[in-house]
């Protein structure tokens, strides 16, 4: 039996995770191998799983404390976690006046440096020009399609092990996800 660290609101947003893989990060776990369990509710992405009550009491303290939100609460796990990286894999997305820059968040770096050391990023960051949304949507299409190509990239992971990590397109200024995908291999646990 396990404990995980989740929100009594409805499950964590994808900004929000930033900040609790950040903390875990502080703390010294490899978000690439942890122990981990789906989160309670939505089944949205991995969490870590400690495995006691009062290290996950510590953690929810300390992350209420540096988000100024009570809303986080210590969850008991039934299910053995699996071992594995956390997911999904967080890419930021900047408006500027003439379009669309895509960056790879660090954490989100580092854990596939952790979980798949041989990936290597062809880019850091990648800008899309363009005009109007409608010129964006004759060239591109969907901010989903243009995602397909672009995460790949940014990532250096192949399409299975992308997959397996799925991924988030979250906008810098709004913090609304643009494009979910959930982990594949959170669907099958």
């Amino acid at each position: 039996m396990g404990f995980t660290v989740n929100r009594n609101d409805g499950g964590t947003k994808d900004a929000e995770f930033e900040a609790y893989a950040r903390l875990l990060r502080q703390q010294g776990v490899d978000l690439g191998k942890l122990p981990r369990a789906p989160e309670p509710g939505t089944g949205r992405r991995w969490l870590y799983v400690w495995d006691t009550e009062e290290k996950a009491q510590a953690f929810a303290t300390e992350l209420k404390k540096r988000t100024r939100d009570d809303a986080w609460v210590v969850v008991e796990v039934a299910a053995p976690p699996s071992e594995g990286p956390m997911g999904p894999i967080i890419v930021q997305v900047g408006r500027r006046a003439n379009g669309l820059v895509f960056g790879l968040h660090p954490l989100s770096r580092a854990m596939i440096q952790s979980a798949f050391p041989a990936a290597k990023g062809a880019a850091a960051t990648i800008s899309i020009n363009f005009e109007t949304f409608r010129d964006f949507q004759a060239t591109h299409g969907s901010i989903d399609a243009l995602a397909r190509e672009l995460v790949p990239t940014l990532t250096g992971l192949k399409p299975q092990e992308l997959e397996k990590l799925g991924y988030a397109l979250i906008e810098d200024d709004t913090e609304r996800t643009l494009v979910f995908v959930r982990p594949g291999d959170l669907v099958q646990a």
